[in-house]
Formats: C-alpha cells, structure tokens, sequence
C-alpha cells in the first residue's frame, strides 16, 4: 500500500485537516492542558467564545516565561479548532472602533493572517493601518524600569498589523509563509497599496510618559 500524499501547496490551508495543526504541538497542548482552557475554552462554539474573549482578554500575549499560556493564545489556539465560517468572523471585525472589542479584532487579524488566502490577508489586515486603538502587550521576561519590574509594554494595532505582515513568529506562534505584497502585485493579484498618511495634527504627544512607571500599563484610549 501507498500511503503518499500529494504534497499540499504551503498557502493551501484547505488540505489542513484541523486549522489548529497549523499550531506546533508543544504549544498547542500547553494551552489544552491550561486551567483557563478546560474551564472557558473547552465546550465553546465560535458565538459562546466571543463572551469568554471580550471578558478574559485584556493584553495580547504567548507563553510566559514560566510556560503558561495566556488567554489571547489560547482563545486564538480555540479559534483556530472551531474554525468559524466567514460571515461570523466578518462579525467579529464589524466592532471595529470600540474599545471594548479590539482585542478580539487583533485576534481576528491574528486568525485571518493564519487561514486566510494571501490576497484576503493583505487587503483585509491593511484596512487596519489607519486604526490606533492601543493595547497591552505582555512581556516573556519583566523588564526593570527604573527599579520597577514591567510586566507589560503599550502597542497600537497599526502596529500589530504590521507585525502579522512581517514577522515570522508572533506570541509563540509560528505564522504560515506569506508571500511578498511586491509579488502578489507584480502577478496582478493585489492592487498598489493605499497609503493612510496621519496629519502632523493627528498626532497626540507619546502617552507612556505618563504611565512609565507603572508595571500594568493602561491601554485606555
């Protein structure tokens, strides 16, 4: 018997049987044996987790140094095993703008980047350039600030975005292979890029001054 399988395309995510198996294995069991999982995780559908996500998300994390995983990798690690059809995560990303859903939109954009085609993660997570909602970012080490041990630092989610076209790896997550927006252009497959140029005017003074010394930094807009 022959048991060769047709080599999948790398962008082909159809061929992945579970999306979670985009996940490595270590991490992917570190948060299914997390008490966070088994108690909220477990016996969500892709509309109960929204609950779970609005309520327990409030940084954006991975493991921390200990090997406990945070509640935004394993809501995204969930998101990933349920799979949710398109028209409920174009709901997920229809609270843009409020305060109370942006960790759920940088988890959404974390999950488009994940399963989407290249074309779907480029004009979608661009749309997100011009927005500058800030959110908390834990930190795998503390880092001393003045004698103060900060657990957390402050990123925008133009930021995020940027990091999800760019980096290879983001909160313990290895991110599929994307090719270059130059590429998908020159092929035709994607339009020139629009620019969202902030004004001068627009630009509020840096808002960790204030908060530096603080190891919890406030992620308020």
């Amino acid at each position: 018997m022959h048991h060769h399988k047709k080599q999948a395309a790398y962008n082909d995510k159809r061929n992945v049987l579970n999306k979670a198996s985009l996940v490595e294995p270590i991490v992917r069991h570190r948060v299914q044996d997390s008490i966070f999982y088994k108690q909220y995780l477990y016996l969500t559908n892709e509309s109960t987790i929204l609950n779970v996500i609005i309520e327990h998300v409030h940084y954006i994390g991975g493991t921390s140094a200990n090997g406990k995983p945070s509640p935004f990798l394993c809501c995204m690690v969930r998101l990933l095993e349920l799979e949710p059809k398109q028209e409920i995560i174009q709901m997920y990303l229809s609270q843009m703008g409020t305060n109370t859903f942006k960790y759920l939109t940088a988890m959404t954009l974390m999950y488009i980047r994940f399963v989407g085609s290249s074309e779907e993660i480029y004009s979608i997570l661009e749309e997100y350039y011009k927005d500058y909602r800030k959110l908390r970012f834990q930190l795998k080490y503390p880092r001393d600030h003045n004698g103060v041990h900060k657990l957390y630092t402050l990123t925008y989610m133009d930021e995020w975005v940027d990091d999800l076209l760019h980096k290879e790896r983001l909160v313990d997550l290895i991110l599929p292979r994307l090719p270059p927006r130059r590429f998908l252009q020159e092929i035709g497959r994607l339009p020139a890029r629009k620019y969202h140029i902030q004004l001068d005017s627009d630009v509020e003074s840096t808002p960790e001054a204030s908060s530096a010394g603080s190891s919890f930094e406030s992620d308020s807009d």
